[in-house]
């Protein structure tokens, strides 16, 4: 290490020997120039910068404090922020990032790393602001690209075409653009893009995430010329390649379903571990498959003057995989929920409480997280009032919805996605555990069919809102009519009365169905 050089130009060194992937002299020289008094501030940032870069994102966050402490800069909140995202923090992230208005930012990165931390909030009117700052200073690519998916999910459908057209013009091989501009293309536009998408999939060295978004953008186009089986057919080819690279392993969901359904089979097994003293009812849990309605019934219920939407949280897993102390990188495993048998279930629900005490003014919200049904008896142990929906639909719309639906690719909870065999096996022990859940737990669990529910809405929605505890509100009945954004893959369609026109779509995709249609028929 030189040690000739003036503070400035040491700190300059730990900059350039971080971004060169030498983390261990970075590392150094910052705790030296902390030692010495010397930009204390500065170098504790990029100490917080370091262990982000680890993944330590706690230790990070402490070092932005400390770094804050010595010298309140906007850099040091914005990484604050960021570290506070990465932890799932919501709350955390909703205080920080609001001491820095989209106007306090001074350059295009800061307000887009501010845009990104509150859209994973699911504040995406806020986080558009930022978004709309950083294109306005740099319309980067990246930043455009996250400006469109925010103008999508805010209803902003022309604006979102627009910036991705202007990416595209810029960088034409931007594979997710093309993913997300294939949702709002019609008539001759689709057409074109069509072939776009055709001769860029032409290319056999595609690394597998852009092979999964082109592929995904051609069957959604190919579907709009109802030309379904050659849609399938683009997706099979891609999903064995995902199959290869990152291959499915059903022994590790077995065990999950496997365990929950041995320790759960009685009623009091729910008492096994001390439940919570809370008696909270704020929250609302709508859990199920992917594909299977959740957001349809979170739109209905955030239409009511009493409910907001919370959007798809990661608080209570978080807190569950934090508070239990159990090891490894997987926030879901069967050791974390063995553990979960040792945790306070008190402390759980109050930190959860805190974590969600940001989201609307009202009495209730809604989580809607639909893998949380994994963790419906430690749900219910946290909050012993709160009220479970879990949608159920018709297993083969389900199973081809999951295949059809381009998912988080790093994702494990989604590798079950890559045959529709896998998705049925899936189906199947989801299925089982939760009507064996709705023994155990039938006061305050309700298992909602979509089919029936876009059938008889008239009868059905009246019937949700007296289960959840609220008064009659007409609003519930037009939910199409509720201006919240929306961030799933249902965006499109809840914007549209309630219907019925997904119901049976499994069947355009025969005879390739015919796998696993047995299984259910």
């Amino acid at each position: 290490m030189v040690v000739n050089l003036d503070a400035s130009g040491r700190l300059k060194q730990a900059n350039a020997l971080f971004s060169a992937g030498d983390i261990k002299q970075a590392h150094q020289i910052c705790v030296d120039l902390i030692q010495q008094r010397l930009l204390i501030g500065d170098a504790y940032h990029l100490l917080a910068q370091i262990h982000l870069s680890l993944q330590q994102f706690q230790k990070a966050a402490e070092l932005c404090k400390h770094a804050i402490k010595n010298q309140d800069k906007t850099d040091f909140r914005v990484t604050l922020c960021r570290a506070y995202a990465l932890l799932g923090q919501t709350d955390a992230v909703l205080a920080i990032a609001g001491t820095v208005p989209p106007s306090a930012t001074t350059t295009a990165y800061q307000a887009d790393t501010l845009g990104v931390a509150l859209s994973g909030c699911n504040e995406h009117e806020k986080a558009l602001e930022y978004f709309t700052q950083a294109v306005e200073r740099s319309p980067t690519t990246a930043y455009l690209y996250n400006y469109a998916v925010s103008c999508k999910f805010c209803g902003e459908l022309e604006k979102a075409q627009h910036a991705l057209h202007q990416l595209l013009d810029t960088d034409p091989d931007y594979y997710q653009a093309h993913f997300a501009l294939s949702e709002l293309t019609t008539g001759d536009q689709a057409h074109t893009h069509i072939q776009v998408l055709q001769n860029k999939l032409s290319n056999s060295e595609l690394a597998l995430e852009p092979s999964l978004h082109l592929s995904h953008a051609l069957a959604r186009e190919l579907e709009k010329q109802k030309d379904y089986h050659r849609a399938f057919t683009v997706l099979r080819d891609a999903k064995a390649k995902k199959q290869r690279d990152l291959p499915y392993n059903p022994e590790a969901d077995k065990a999950l379903f496997g365990y929950l359904s041995e320790q759960f089979s009685q009623a009091d097994a729910i008492t096994a571990s001390t439940p919570s003293q809370s008696t909270s009812e704020r929250p609302i849990f709508i859990v199920g498959m992917p594909r299977s309605g959740t957001t349809l019934v979170e739109r209905i219920l955030s239409s009511h003057a009493d409910v907001s939407s919370g959007g798809e949280l990661q608080d209570f897993s978080m807190l569950l995989k934090q508070i239990s102390g159990a090891g490894g990188h997987q926030v879901l495993d069967v050791p974390t929920l063995q553990q979960a048998e040792t945790v306070d279930y008190n402390l759980i629900a109050s930190a959860y409480l805190q974590r969600t005490a940001h989201i609307g003014k009202t009495k209730h919200f809604v989580d809607k997280l639909p893998f949380n049904f994994f963790y419906l008896p430690y749900i219910r142990r946290a909050f012993p009032n709160a009220k479970i929906l879990c949608l159920l639909r018709d297993p083969l719309d389900t199973c081809v919805g999951n295949y059809r639906q381009l998912f988080s690719i790093q994702n494990p909870h989604y590798h079950y996605t890559q045959t529709l065999e896998d998705c049925a096996d899936f189906y199947q022990q989801f299925s089982a555990w939760v009507h064996q859940w709705q023994t155990v737990d039938s006061d305050n669990f309700l298992l909602l069919s979509y089919e029936a529910l876009t059938a008889e809405p008239e009868k059905h929605i009246p019937a949700l809102i007296e289960f959840c505890g609220l008064p009659w509100d007409d609003r519930c009945m037009a939910m199409e009519h509720n201006t919240a954004p929306v961030s799933t893959a249902s965006k499109m369609q809840v914007k549209e009365p309630i219907n019925q026109r997904s119901v049976g779509r499994w069947k355009r995709y025969q005879p390739f169905t015919d796998v696993i249609e047995s299984r259910f028929r």
